[in-house]
């Protein structure tokens, strides 16, 4: 059971009570996180990304053993699988009230990762 007054990470303000709520927090607000949660969020974070690229990546060269749909797959279904994580991530950055600077930033963030692949 939660005291009234403390904080959480884990849950949005909304959802603080003494009694037990049904409802599921999807998302970890970092501004109620201490640094310690939020190294530790990083972490799993960090762990889950490198997991699954390390999965899409397999994926991608078993695709590839089908000689049929090799040359198909090598030209069209590998590059557009790269190229839509990026176009996600500016989609979103632009959704919201203040999208011309939002959309910046993801601009922002997908020429740092083109800068790194190089």
């Amino acid at each position: 059971v939660k005291q009234e007054g403390t904080s959480s990470c884990c849950a949005p303000p909304h959802l603080h009570s003494t009694a037990f709520s049904t409802n599921m927090a999807f998302f970890i607000e970092p501004g109620s996180c201490n640094m310690s949660q939020l190294g530790f969020l990083t972490v799993v974070y960090g762990f889950i990304l490198y997991q699954s690229s390390g999965l899409i990546a397999e994926g991608s060269e078993l695709l590839l053993l089908f000689p049929a749909v090799a040359g198909l797959v090598g030209s069209v279904v590998l590059p557009i699988l790269g190229a839509v994580p990026d176009g996600v991530m500016v989609l979103f950055s632009g959704l919201g009230p203040d999208a011309q600077s939002q959309v910046s930033v993801g601009v922002g963030a997908l020429a740092g990762s083109t800068v790194m692949l190089l």
